[in-house]
């Protein structure tokens, strides 16, 4: 019995040294052996970086070709022992910022206990959705947000979209836009708002734990159906006589090149 109580004080006392080994090592060698390896991302790129492997910083990142200002990160290593690595950090862009704290498993789950951000989109590598271009800023305050993968399983607080609008052809102004997100009956709702801009906007989005949604709404130009933005919207389906366009839109995240869509 004495033995196995020498041999159990040991491999703790390993395994402290070994976490204590990698708390402290540094930052900048692990990306250098990383940057040597075969699996290397090379559309990631980091300059400047500070501190070690489980706190550190880098001033400046270059991330799938969209410039970043600073980087900040700190691991939080006993939770790799219970299979999922959490991670609090803060990217800063020229006019924004996206901070939070995050944990993630092997299996693809991700779990953001706060989700905070300023996302001008301008700034950011857009793909190009039939010569689509959005304007304004996204701003977010979520906590609770669960996605395991292939759905949305909980997430609560808001976003704003601020002087949204798109460029076809011609430059469409929507004003400000808001969903608000709560969970609901086991699903989450999110309400869609308009601030009284020139996008008049009324929904209900609704995302299931089986990974569908369904989105029911209506939107309108303020300024009447024969403005630029009314006759953009005419695309959506006929107004009714309320003047309102009716949309109804469900179907799969994974459709829209969101979770893998296999179960």
């Amino acid at each position: 019995m004495r033995l196995w109580l020498n041999w159990r004080y040991v491999l703790i006392g390993l395994l402290a040294y070994v976490i204590f080994l990698l708390v402290q090592f540094p930052a900048g060698q692990a990306y250098a052996w990383w940057k040597a390896g075969p699996g290397a991302q090379q559309e990631v790129v980091l300059t400047g970086i500070s501190g070690s492997v489980w706190q550190g910083s880098a001033q400046q990142a270059l991330i799938d070709g969209q410039r970043v200002q600073g980087l900040e990160w700190r691991l939080k290593p006993w939770t790799v022992l219970f299979g999922k690595l959490e991670i609090d950090y803060e990217i800063r862009l020229d006019d924004g910022f996206l901070r939070g704290s995050v944990a993630a498993n092997p299996q693809g789950a991700i779990a953001f206990d706060a989700l905070e951000a300023k996302l001008p989109l301008a700034q950011l590598p857009l793909p190009a959705i039939a010569a689509l271009r959005p304007a304004g800023v996204i701003n977010l305050n979520l906590q609770d947000v669960d996605w395991n993968g292939e759905a949305l399983l909980s997430a609560q607080g808001r976003m704003v979209w601020s002087g949204a609008g798109i460029s076809l052809l011609q430059p469409l102004q929507f004003g400000d836009l808001a969903l608000t997100l709560e969970n609901r009956d086991g699903s989450v709702i999110g309400e869609l708002s308009d601030a009284g801009g020139p996008l008049q906007a009324e929904g209900l989005l609704t995302f299931k734990p089986d990974g569908s949604y369904q989105f029911t709404g209506s939107f309108a130009a303020r300024e009447g159906a024969q403005s630029p933005l009314g006759q953009a919207l005419g695309a959506l389906g006929r107004p009714g006589a309320d003047g309102r366009i009716q949309v109804n839109q469900s179907g799969t995240l994974a459709a829209l090149g969101l979770g893998s869509g296999q179960r």
